[in-house]
């Protein structure tokens, strides 16, 4: 068997942000209704009990909650072992409360058990970046900036390379062969061959912490990566999620 786990969720008129084992899954503002189904195997870093955490914010530009507001979510299993998606089973499904006027978020957690074929190394040996004596902030855009040169110079396997560990790990996790594992970042790539820039980071970005404090990422207000894309011709913009962490012994940022 190879197990293969999706969340499937709604979002209703809130920003909101899924997180599995304290990771981040996803992360937008909904003005209206969303309903979507994401893969979370990346996220399973060896078998057993798994954590969720949906949490729903004001929408962008709101101080409340929007009295429609909430969350919806459930897991489902499906074995990948004939390379088709085959039906396993259904987790329990879960709604955030009602808003509360008093209360400027909704939320909910919950736990699944998980059994996949791997483990994968992640950020497990990584520092925790809340107790290091630098300036966390500081030392990321730094990184980003680099990353960003990268990009603005061409030099596009330098780029990739950086992202190495989180695709390997992401193959391993989602049953990809070699080929397919490519083409995840061959279709990056051909977008920045093919009219989308690299934008500068801006003043509104922030640190945000998660892998239980092992992992960072620089965020803008609202609540997506700062690193994106844009094309100005079609004005689509292209938001590359990516995280760090420093292993154990080392001194400088990695990606995961």
């Amino acid at each position: 068997m190879k197990p293969y786990y999706e969340i499937d969720f709604s979002a209703v008129m809130c920003s909101f942000q899924i997180k599995i084992n304290d990771v981040e899954l996803i992360s937008m503002s909904i003005e209206g209704e969303t309903r979507s189904d994401f893969p979370v195997n990346h996220l399973i870093l060896e078998s057993g009990k798994q954590t969720i955490e949906v949490k729903g914010l004001p929408m962008t530009g709101q101080k409340e909650m929007h009295d429609d507001s909430y969350i919806r979510y459930r897991v489902n299993m499906y074995d990948m072992a004939s390379g088709e998606y085959v039906f396993v089973r259904q987790f329990e499904e879960y709604f955030t409360k009602k808003p509360d006027k008093n209360i400027p978020f909704i939320g909910h957690q919950s736990t699944f058990s998980a059994e996949v074929p791997y483990t994968l190394d992640a950020w497990q040996k990584g520092k925790d970046l809340k107790n290091v004596k630098f300036d966390v902030k500081e030392k990321l855009i730094k990184k980003y900036n680099e990353m960003i040169r990268l990009i603005s110079a061409g030099n596009y396997n330098a780029f990739i390379s950086q992202y190495q560990k989180r695709e390997t790990n992401n193959a391993l996790a989602m049953y990809l062969g070699q080929q397919q594992a490519e083409s995840r970042m061959g279709g990056v790539i051909s977008d920045m061959k093919n009219g989308f820039k690299v934008q500068e980071l801006t003043d509104d970005v922030y640190v945000e912490y998660s892998a239980y404090g092992k992992l960072a990422a620089l965020k803008r207000t609202d609540m997506m990566s700062a690193l994106r894309l844009e094309n100005a011709k079609t004005e689509e913009e292209l938001v590359l999620p990516i995280t760090f962490y420093i292993p154990e012994g080392k001194d400088e940022f990695e990606a995961i």
